[in-house]
This record gives C-alpha cells, sequence and structure tokens, in this order.
C-alpha cells in the first residue's frame, strides 16, 4: 500500500483526514502508532494509507528551515539519516542549507506496540488488539464496560479496531 504525508492543520481531526483520503481512521492510526485518535496536535506529520496515489512521488518535498539538521528532518519524519542522504545524493551530511528543497521517503513505517496487558501505574492498562477480537470481547474479558472503552479511547469507529491497535483499558 502507498502511502502520501499530510501535516496535520488547526481543527483537523482524524476522521476527517479519513474521509478526505479515503481511509479508515484505524489505517491511519495504525500507520503512525497512533494510540488515542482524539487527540491531534497540530502540525504533526503524518503518513497516510492510500490505495491508489495518481501523480504522487514516492517522495515528499520539504523545505530545509534555519536550523535543521538531517537527524532532526529524520526523527520527523520518521526516517533515517542515511535514507535521506540516499535519497538526495548529499555528499556531506553535515552541510545543508536553509531553502534547498529535501526529497523525505515515504513509506509505512512499524512502530514497536507495548506488551499486552502492560500496565502503566496510572489506572489504565495497554492492551494489544488480536486477531479475532471486538471491543465487546475485550470488555467482556477485563469486566469493563464498552462505553467506557469507547470513551476512553475517543474512537470514531468502534466497530472498526484492527490486530496489534493498542487500546487502553480502565482498571
Amino acid at each position: 500500500m502507498d502511502t502520501v504525508i499530510y501535516v496535520v492543520k488547526q481543527g483537523d481531526n482524524i476522521c476527517d483526514i479519513a474521509k478526505k483520503f479515503n481511509t479508515t481512521v484505524n489505517m491511519i492510526a495504525r500507520y503512525n502508532g497512533i494510540i488515542d485518535t482524539g487527540m491531534l496536535e497540530t502540525d504533526r506529520v503524518l503518513r497516510i494509507p492510500v490505495t491508489v496515489v495518481p501523480d504522487i512521488k514516492p517522495y515528499h518535498e520539504y523545505t530545509i528551515q534555519d536550523g535543521d539538521t538531517l537527524f532532526k528532518l529524520a526523527e520527523k519524519f520518521n526516517t533515517t539519516v542515511d535514507d535521506l542522504v540516499k535519497l538526495n545524493g548529499i555528499e556531506d551530511p553535515d552541510k545543508i542549507w536553509a531553502g534547498n528543497i529535501l526529497k523525505i521517503p515515504v513509506f509505512p513505517v512499524t512502530l514497536p506496540m507495548p506488551k499486552p496487558d502492560s500496565d502503566d501505574g496510572d489506572g489504565t492498562v495497554k492492551y494489544v488488539v488480536q486477531e479475532g477480537d471486538t471491543l465487546w470481547k475485550i470488555a467482556k474479558r477485563f469486566n469493563v464496560s464498552l462505553a467506557d472503552i469507547i470513551n476512553l479511547n475517543r474512537l470514531c469507529d468502534p466497530d472498526c479496531i484492527y490486530p496489534e491497535q493498542v487500546i487502553i483499558i480502565p482498571e
């Protein structure tokens, strides 16, 4: 599946972004390691999974700003300095200039997920959704209300959970 880069604007919510790109909230959450779909920071860079990408390059163009370094940009765009150097043909990674255009690779990112049932000590448990899980089954397993799980996780579409999604369960 291809992805495109989207930078969150003031007032954006994940449901509207999913509709705009004809994808699902869960796919955006999965590709970006988002646990709380109700909270998106302005200027956050998202990778949006799309099935058909007409006329879209396999990279995003970024104008280098004062203070940018390849290391900072690699962190910001969830890539590596090595990938930035290779894609842009950079001879000296310590020499980039404000105003120049940098190609940022576009690809899905696999993020580490917490172990199932990890306790954060805050009265909640993080649970990694398993194949075949439904919110109803999870609520029953943890003896909590379905509404509490939906509200705590700010789920836009509680019928669409996916394996490896991390949800928070009240204790």
